[in-house]
């Protein structure tokens, strides 16, 4: 009786085919988990670009019409702008903000809270102060918002009736209309503009 088995052939045959399929599987799987790395980078991103412009949005439009009151400095602004204050790699600024929620006034202050913004090593920055009115080297405790941030520009309406903007601004007076415009490497430009409640 003749045994039955395979040949060499067939078993080269046999071990082609499954390096093949194996190889095949293999190509998919990386695919499937390369895409999945870059789609959780993405959404993870575009989470870091949402929360930084929801804070933007919460502060600027609650600008206060109320001066700044660095007594130290003789300073009363209503809103400090320019480029490379608070070493700033770019535009600088800093003004206070209402609804500072305070329930009930059960802490100790009250509901204005003075913010700043910064451009620094490629990441929107975000400070805040402990009190409206900081005493003379207080400094604000400073958060990245969002990075690889290549430009930050800030420009101005300064009249109602114009809907033109400009670079320079009356610190002592508070501007109709700020714009942000942000400059992303990975997204691109991303721009804002907020309505400033005017009273006068």
């Amino acid at each position: 009786m003749k045994n039955a088995g395979f040949t060499l052939i067939e078993v080269l045959v046999s071990i082609c085919i499954f390096a093949m399929v194996a190889t095949s599987a293999y190509q998919v799987l990386g695919s499937a988990v390369l895409t999945d790395e870059v789609s959780g980078n993405r959404i993870q991103r575009l989470g870091e670009i949402q929360r930084a412009v929801a804070m933007m949005d919460r502060d600027f439009e609650a600008m206060a019409y109320r001066r700044n009151r660095y007594t130290a400095y003789n300073s009363t602004k209503y809103i400090w702008a320019e480029k490379n204050i608070f070493n700033s790699d770019d535009w600088g600024i800093e003004f206070v903000r209402s609804g500072f929620l305070n329930p009930g006034a059960t802490l100790d202050r009250n509901e204005l809270q003075r913010v700043a913004y910064r451009l620094k090593d490629n990441n929107l920055e975000r400070g805040t102060y402990t009190r409206a009115d900081p005493g003379q080297n207080q400094q604000p405790t400073w958060e990245v918002l969002i990075s690889h941030v290549t430009n930050f520009e800030l420009r101005f309406r300064v009249s109602m009736n114009s809907l033109a903007w400009y670079q320079s601004i009356n610190s002592n007076k508070l501007p109709f209309g700020v714009e942000v415009s942000l400059v992303l490497d990975d997204v691109g430009k991303i721009r804002r503009e907020y309505y400033v409640p005017h009273y006068d």
